[in-house]
């Protein structure tokens, strides 16, 4: 089966509370166990970042979704194609928080402006982007 995946940012119009993330996280693994999506979302202080995969057809309607989504603006695709095998094969979706500095670490490989800009370029998600991706991910609750 062809996998697709998607990269991409955006800015909550007001930062989450716990409450409301763990809300969003449960919905979300509920409906991507439905459409075989896995990924995983990174969250610090109402800024996003989040990979998906899954089949074609499914990330498409659910990146126009998450699009139209109004508790979030600015959303950006930085980075989107095929891919041979998921990444996240086990989360229906991971999630990890990160602090400032290593927020800004990460966008930094999603922001044009910077030469580490490497996602658009890419046939996949870069090893290093890949590894420190599931660093933040790596707690035993995050799938």
């Amino acid at each position: 089966m062809p996998l697709h995946y998607i990269v991409y940012t955006s800015v909550a119009e007001k930062p989450f509370t716990p409450a409301e993330l763990e809300q969003i996280l449960v919905r979300a693994r509920a409906k991507n166990h439905t459409l075989r999506v896995t990924g995983m979302l990174l969250y610090s202080a109402g800024q996003i970042l989040q990979v998906l995969e899954g089949p074609p057809d499914a990330i498409e309607q659910l990146y126009a979704t998450i699009a139209n989504d109004l508790r979030h603006r600015h959303v950006l695709t930085v980075a989107e194609g095929a891919s041979e095998r998921r990444l996240f094969p086990d989360w229906s979706m991971g999630f990890g928080e990160a602090s400032a500095p290593e927020f800004a670490r990460l966008a930094g490989y999603v922001d044009s402006s910077r030469t580490t800009f490497l996602l658009p370029r890419a046939h996949n998600l870069p090893v290093e982007l890949r590894d420190m991706l599931m660093r933040f991910v790596s707690k035993p609750d995050a799938a």
